[in-house]
């Protein structure tokens, strides 16, 4: 892949991030005003979404610094981090009565 396909990459997968951490503080905002049992749950989702945002961020990181086959690696599990990312928002959206969902993968 070459470096400006490499860097709009890298600038979308930057921008998927600052949207959900957008995403997190509205579901944080959500989980303050939720009954108590709601609560302790949309908190423990919550806490898994932004250890796969902190885990996106650490991979732009990677992506940004790497070349060649070693990007597309970096690249693959990229992506695989957005697949968590959604699996949980899709777990926890229903109960924060949210239906916004991820950006389909960068591909």
């Amino acid at each position: 892949m070459d470096d400006a396909k490499r860097k709009a990459y890298a600038d979308k997968f930057k921008a998927r991030i600052e949207e959900w951490e957008a995403k997190l503080d509205q579901l944080g905002a959500r989980t303050k005003q939720a009954e108590a049992g709601l609560r302790a749950r949309l908190a423990d989702d919550e806490s898994d979404l932004r250890k796969n945002i902190d885990e996106a961020r650490e991979r732009l990181k990677e992506l940004q610094a790497a070349s060649g086959e070693g990007w597309e690696e970096v690249k693959s599990g990229a992506e695989k981090i957005w697949a968590d990312v959604r699996a949980t928002w899709d777990r926890t959206a229903p109960r924060g009565r949210d239906d916004d969902r991820p950006e389909p993968p960068i591909l």
